[in-house]
C-alpha cells in the first residue's frame, strides 16, 4: 500500500498485471437484525441479499437471496434493485434503479442501510484481452468477467452464467471448454426449454430399447454423450421439479442411470449451466432447489447487456459487418455515422438484435446522416390517408403495402434467397415464405447457407 498527498490509500499490484482501480463503499446497517454492523465492500460493484454467496450476507428473513446491487458510477453509487421479494426505497421512494446520495437512507426488509463511497482504493484484477472465445468486449465489464473465466477455465469447477437473452452466455461456456484441458472432448449442448417435460429425463440421463412407449432402441443421453468433455445446459431455470433431484445425484455422483437401467454409468463430465432469470429469486419462490442451485453456482457469472456496456457497441458492430459481409452481395462498408447511431441505442435484444440490425444495414444500405427533418407535404405525413375508410381498415392497408415493400428490396438485395431476406428482416423462414406467397413475390433458397 502507498499513501498519496490527499490520503489515499492505493493497492500496488504486480507491474505484469491489469488492475482496475475502484473505490471501497462502506455500508453501515442502522436499524434491523444486523444493527450497528459496518462493513466495507470492494468495489466497483457488491451484491447485498441473504445469500451466503453475496458480498454482505443479512439476518434479515425479509430480505431476498439477492436483495440489492451497488454498483460505483464514477463519484456516485447505483442502487439496483434486480427483483426482490419485498422491494428497495431510497429515502421513503421505492426503486428498481436509482442513484444514492451520500446520506440516503435505504430500507431492504427491515434492514436500513446507510452507504459511503470510502476514498480507499483497491485493485481488482482485469484480463489485458478484448476477446475471450467468442466474447468480445473492451469495457472493464467485460474485461473482468474474461479476468475470472480465464482463471477457472483450466479447472474442472460447475460455473452458473446468468445473464439476458443474446448476451453471449453458450460463447461464454464454449470459450471456457476451449480454453480447458477438455478441449479435445465433446462440447455439448442441452437446451432445457427444448423438450417436453416427458422426455427430458431421457434426453438428458438415457433410455433402455423398451423403456416407455417410443423408446425403439437404446440411447445415448447427454451426459454420457459429453463424456470427458462439457455438458452446457442452457435455461436451467426451466428444468421441472421432479428432475431436479436427479441432476443433483449426477452432479454430485459422477454417475447417470439411463431410463430403463438399474445400473448406473461412471461419467466424466464438466456442467456449466445457464439462465436468463435469476435462480436465487426460483428458489426463494420454490420453483428450484436450493441444493442444486449452491451446487451449480460454484462461480457465478453474470454477462452484463448492452445497455451496460455501450462503450463495445461499436467494436462489436465492426466484428459483425466483418463476420456478415462476405454472405451479403455487393455489401458497402457502414459509414461511422451508422456505427455512433447503433451506439446510441439500447438494444433490448443485446447483441443477438445488434447482429440482426447490422446484417440488415449491409443488405438494405446504411441510411443517409440525418439532416433538418423535411416538412411533410400534408397533415398526413405523406401516409396515404383515406377518410373514407375506417382507422383501423386504413392501418391495416398501409401495414401490408409496407410489408410488401419491404420483402420486396429484401429479396432483392438477397438475389431472391429466402433464409438471407428472413434473417434480415428478424423474423423466421416460415413467415417470409407466408408474406412472399401473400403479395405474389418470388424468391429460392438457392445458394443459402448455414447461419453464421
Amino acid at each position: 500500500m502507498s499513501r498519496s498527498d490527499d490520503g489515499t490509500l492505493t493497492a500496488q499490484p504486480p507491474a505484469d498485471r491489469l488492475t482496475l482501480r475502484s473505490h471501497k463503499i462502506r455500508v453501515e446497517i442502522v436499524q434491523g437484525p444486523d444493527a450497528g454492523a459496518t462493513v466495507e465492500l470492494p468495489g466497483p460493484e457488491a451484491r447485498i441479499g441473504s445469500d451466503p454467496g453475496c458480498d454482505l450476507q443479512l439476518k434479515d428473513r425479509m430480505v431476498s437471496r439477492l436483495h440489492l446491487v451497488l454498483r460505483i458510477e464514477r463519484d456516485r453509487i447505483r442502487v439496483i434493485d434486480p427483483g426482490s421479494r419485498n422491494g428497495t426505497t431510497v429515502d421513503g421512494v421505492q426503486v428498481r434503479d436509482a442513484y444514492a446520495r451520500p446520506d440516503s437512507s435505504i430500507l431492504i426488509g427491515s434492514s436500513a442501510l446507510r452507504l459511503r463511497m470510502l476514498s480507499t482504493i483497491v485493485e481488482l484484477p482485469i484480463s489485458s484481452l478484448d476477446q475471450f472465445g467468442g466474447l468480445l468486449g473492451r469495457s472493464v465489464a467485460m474485461r473482468r468477467i474474461f479476468a475470472v473465466l480465464e482463471r477457472v477455465a483450466p479447472t474442472d469447477t460447475t460455473l452458473l452464467i446468468e445473464g439476458e437473452s443474446g448476451t453471449g452466455k453458450e460463447l461464454a461456456a464454449r470459450g471456457v471448454h476451449e480454453a480447458s484441458a477438455r478441449a479435445g472432448g465433446p462440447f455439448v449442448v442441452f437446451d432445457c426449454s427444448t423438450a417436453s417435460s416427458a422426455l427430458l429425463e431421457s434426453e438428458l440421463f438415457g433410455h433402455k430399447k423398451g423403456a416407455f412407449t417410443g423408446a425403439l432402441e437404446d440411447r445415448v443421453g447427454m451426459f454420457e454423450g459429453a463424456d470427458g468433455g462439457t455438458l452446457f445446459l442452457d435455461e436451467l431455470g426451466e428444468l421441472p421439479p421432479d428432475l431436479q433431484p436427479k441432476l443433483l445425484r449426477a452432479l454430485e455422483s459422477g454417475e447417470v442411470r439411463r431410463v430403463g437401467f438399474n445400473k448406473p454409468r461412471r461419467v466424466d463430465v464438466r456442467v456449466i449451466a445457464a439462465t436468463n432469470r435469476s435462480l436465487a429469486r426460483a428458489v426463494e419462490l420454490g420453483a428450484f432447489r436450493e441444493d442444486l442451485y449452491y451446487r451449480l453456482a460454484v462461480v457465478p457469472i453474470r454477462l452484463p447487456s448492452l445497455r451496460e456496456r455501450p462503450e463495445d457497441i461499436p467494436l462489436l458492430v465492426r466484428h459483425l459487418e466483418q463476420q456478415l459481409a462476405s454472405r451479403i452481395p455487393g455489401a458497402a462498408p457502414l459509414p461511422e455515422h451508422v456505427v455512433n447511431l447503433f451506439a446510441e441505442q439500447s438494444w433490448p435484444g443485446n447483441v443477438r438484435e445488434l447482429r440482426n440490425a447490422v446484417a440488415r444495414a449491409l443488405a438494405l444500405g446504411a441510411p443517409e446522416p440525418a439532416g433538418p427533418a423535411p416538412q411533410p407535404p400534408s397533415g398526413s405525413g405523406g401516409l396515404d390517408v383515406r377518410l373514407d375508410e375506417p382507422l383501423l381498415a386504413g392501418r391495416s392497408r398501409v401495414a401490408r403495402e409496407y410489408e410488401k415493400a419491404y420483402m420486396e428490396l429484401a429479396l432483392k438485395q438477397t438475389g431472391g434467397n429466402v433464409s438471407q431476406a428472413a434473417e434480415l428482416a428478424g423474423i423466421g423462414r416460415k413467415f417470409a415464405y407466408t408474406l412472399i406467397h401473400r403479395f405474389g413475390l418470388r424468391g429460392s433458397d438457392e445458394g443459402s447457407s448455414d447461419p453464421v
